[in-house]
């Protein structure tokens, strides 16, 4: 499964929505889905439970314009929300935002 985050600008100003892409294989067809988390700093406290700096200690930088530290956080919020590959398959989109 490859994994990365993509980032956009928040409509109101402050912050970056997060959506975390996954690629997997399902059937022998790889197949993508667009999990929509929402406002970063939203995110990290409602869903994770923890704070931005955190985050920021455990993949080693703030800087995700970087597309290797997108990927890193990825795999930092696919360990922590405990997702494979079947649950990946049967989650809805929605179900991990934040919002």
């Amino acid at each position: 499964m490859k994994k990365h985050i993509e980032t956009t600008p928040n409509a109101y100003g402050f912050g970056h929505d997060w959506t975390l892409v996954v690629d997997f294989k399902s059937f022998g067809v790889v197949s993508r889905k667009r999990f929509f988390l929402g406002q970063d700093s939203k995110f990290c406290s409602r869903v994770l439970g923890v704070n931005p700096r955190q985050i920021q200690n455990v993949i080693g930088t703030n800087d995700l314009s970087v597309h290797s530290n997108r990927v890193k956080l990825a795999n930092y919020i696919y360990r922590s929300l405990e997702l494979n590959h079947k649950k990946v398959r049967t989650l809805e989109v929605w179900e991990i935002c934040a919002q």
